[in-house]
């Protein structure tokens, strides 16, 4: 095995290296997804109130309903990208609509339970 990648290094060097460098970004993405997949199962990062730092998208995921019942709720317009600007934070919501995080916490929490009756399995 050792003989066949110095053989490898030795005649295609460019070819090697963008094999490497394929198979480091390929080993980040699946670090990253593994962390994702591990934080977001454990239960206590399901279903969190709302805090002034997080994204429309992360409560989103943490209490597992599509990205458009939480949109919706907060009352937001188009995604982000749609909007030519960077995502907003809870606290950025609440100041610009006049309105608590409690209050947004309520909203969500009234739709994402409407979400979850018409979806019940």
């Amino acid at each position: 095995m050792i003989s066949a990648v110095r053989y490898f290094i030795s005649k295609q060097p460019v070819v090697f290296g963008i094999c490497v460098v394929a198979s480091l970004f390929a080993l980040f993405f699946a670090v990253q997804f593994l962390a994702h997949f591990i934080w977001m199962q454990d239960p206590a990062n399901r279903d969190q109130s709302l805090e002034g730092w997080m994204r429309p998208r992360y409560v989103a995921m943490s209490w597992h309903v599509p990205p458009d019942v939480v949109r919706d709720a907060l009352e937001l317009g188009p995604p982000p990208k749609e909007r030519g600007r960077e995502p907003l934070t809870m606290a950025d919501i609440a100041a610009a609509q006049g309105v608590s995080l409690e209050q947004l916490t309520a909203r969500v929490a009234l739709a994402v339970e409407e979400f979850r009756k018409r979806h019940d399995r």
